[in-house]
């Protein structure tokens, strides 16, 4: 095999990650990456439901540090989304990174979603 190829074949199983200090929890680890399959599974699991997305993503990412257990497997979707977003948002922000959606993706959306508002706010002071 060419030294690309092994490259490529020596990041099997290798994870990158980043400590979080939360609120009233303390330091939780979050996953910043995941296979490619492991991501085509939470994306199949998501399909097109919003209200479990961000609980699932925290679900298959959060990890106790000293043991790189995903704690948040004991929890169920609903007792997850029932966390105050204190404890939930710092790590979301960083989970997202394992399923490829970037603080620039997030502003992006929020602009055309602010600026669609607006138009539509336009439009119906015109009428």
């Amino acid at each position: 095999m060419s030294k690309l190829v092994n490259a490529f074949l020596g990041t099997v199983g290798k994870k990158s990650s980043q400590v979080v200090e939360v609120p009233e929890v303390g330091k939780v680890g979050v996953f910043t990456s995941m296979t490619l399959q492991l991501r085509a599974e939470y994306f199949a699991e998501r399909k097109d439901n919003d209200k479990i997305a961000n609980a699932l993503l925290l679900q298959k990412t959060v990890f106790d540090p000293e043991t790189e257990e995903l704690i948040l497997k004991k929890l169920s979707l609903d007792d997850i989304n029932n966390l105050p977003t204190y404890v939930t948002d710092p790590l979301v922000k960083v989970a997202l990174q394992a399923i490829g959606v970037t603080p620039e993706m997030i502003s992006q959306k929020a602009t055309k979603e602010t600026e669609s508002q607006e138009l539509k706010n336009s439009e119906n002071d015109q009428n």
